[in-house]
């Protein structure tokens, strides 16, 4: 499976969103992520992190 972020909507990298969260806090993302898209497919995965939204795809 692989997985896609977006910083409002404009396609970033894993390097940058962790730099910007940390470990700890992008697994936590990550996990949750996942478990709502392996529950419903159709559902967005967004966050607010402090200077906008993240959105987490996987294909």
């Amino acid at each position: 499976m692989k997985t896609k972020f977006y910083l409002d909507g404009k396609k970033t990298t894993r390097k940058a969103i962790l730099e910007q969260l940390g470990t700890d806090q992008l697994v936590k993302m990550l996990k949750e992520a996942k478990e709502t898209f392996m529950s419903d497919p159709l559902v967005q995965n967004d966050f607010f992190i402090g200077n906008g939204m993240l959105t987490i795809t996987f294909e």
